[in-house]
């Protein structure tokens, strides 16, 4: 019989939830749920009905969704009874500092991206890579490819003036890419385009206007993410041709997969391998064989299922919590389901709050304290007033 996985989403996304489900659910009988649902409880009762349903259920493995969502924080992973519990992060390059003191609370952590994955091993957890994408190779690649170069994906302004720029140097782009509110093809139709093109385009800079900074003042304009273009293009029998970042560094050698800097490198280096069909080809068997390897659902997912069945009980211990960090989960504990009509409710989360400064000194005590009270004054008429979408 096969052990108990539960998930813990923050709310309901295919193109993110689907494929994590189906990795767990290739090695463990995997349930999940999503936060969103809970939106009419407190911080407590969201806690209680979770233990609830372990308890009921006999799961041994909790996975927490975290990005994002600081509601999801060290305490409430802390609080939740199981035996072995996860954090998952896909976006880990901007949010490292506030996932990595949530992690301890944590047997283990799986990150997206292969580098974020070392800068958790350096600081003593047991991490590995997992992706987000299908991990299923395609097999109906069509012979002949009638697209040169495609690109999906968000369209931020420095992308755009990078797509131009291709463009207005000659190279046929299918441009498939979406603004801010408006969202992309279907997953299916999507497989078929990639399929059907020789090259994908992969740009990596983080597509936010300023990278978080939970500590300090937000300094960094972008990082250079680990995409998960890259992997749709590798299973779906197209060459990518990426902007750099760390994490493909890490996972592909030997010129597997053609990286570029600058907008110039990067039509030189697509000019050069359209107009030389024996090149694309050994570039483009070189790369699908490689990303087959590492991002196949049993393949990728084998590791890790070892991993989990032996862990090593030694958590990361952290010296302490920053006074960042329990400002941001205070607030977030005690606005969960705040509403006028409900304050009691609201301010029975107060022993909550008590529980995790203990630890504290006394003026970061007074701080909370004095936050936590405004907080609930100011957000119990304000969002009760809010106007329902």
């Amino acid at each position: 019989m096969k052990k108990k996985v539960l998930i813990v989403f923050k709310y309901p996304r295919g193109n993110w939830n689907k494929p994590v489900i189906n990795k767990f659910s290739n090695y463990y009988d995997t349930e999940h749920l999503y936060i969103s649902d809970y939106s009419n409880k407190n911080f407590t009762e969201v806690v209680n009905d979770i233990n609830d349903l372990i308890k009921s259920k006999s799961i041994e493995i909790a996975v927490f969704d975290v990005d994002y969502f600081k509601f999801i924080n060290f305490f409430f992973i802390e609080s939740i009874n199981c035996k072995k519990k996860i954090l998952i992060t896909g976006d880990d390059f901007e949010l490292h500092e506030i996932n990595s003191i949530s992690a301890s609370a944590c047997d283990l952590v799986l990150s997206h991206c292969p580098f974020s994955v070392l800068k958790y091993r350096e600081k003593g957890y047991q991490a590995h890579t997992i992706d987000y994408e299908t991990g299923i190779v395609n097999k109906n690649v069509p012979p002949k490819k009638e697209i040169d170069v495609l690109f999906f994906g968000n369209i931020t302004p420095g992308r755009k003036e990078l797509l131009n720029y291709i463009v207005s140097e000659g190279v046929a782009l299918k441009n498939i890419g979406y603004e801010k509110d408006t969202h992309g093809v279907a997953e299916e139709e999507l497989t078929k385009l990639v399929s059907n093109s020789k090259i994908v385009l992969n740009l990596s800079k983080s597509r936010t206007t300023s990278v978080k900074s939970f500590a300090s003042e937000n300094i960094y304009k972008y990082y250079y993410q680990f995409k998960g273009r890259i992997i749709i293009a590798g299973l779906n029998g197209a060459l990518c041709v990426s902007e750099y970042s760390p994490g493909q560094e890490l996972l592909f050698q030997n010129n597997e997969i053609p990286t570029f800097f600058t907008k110039e490198q990067c039509v030189k280096i697509l000019k050069e391998l359209l107009s030389n069909e024996k090149l694309l080809l050994e570039h483009t068997k070189k790369f699908t064989l490689r990303s087959q390897e590492l991002f196949e659902d049993k393949k990728s997912f084998e590791p890790i299922y070892n991993l989990i069945e032996n862990i090593k009980s030694q958590k990361v211990k952290l010296i302490k919590i920053p006074y960042w960090y329990l400002r941001i989960s205070a607030k977030q504990i005690i606005l969960r389901n705040m509403k006028l009509f409900n304050l009691i409710s609201s301010i029975s989360q107060f022993k909550v709050i008590f529980k995790i400064i203990r630890g504290s000194n006394l003026p970061i005590k007074l701080l909370i304290i004095s936050e936590t009270i405004l907080n609930i004054l100011w957000y119990s008429f304000a969002l009760t007033l809010k106007p329902k979408k």
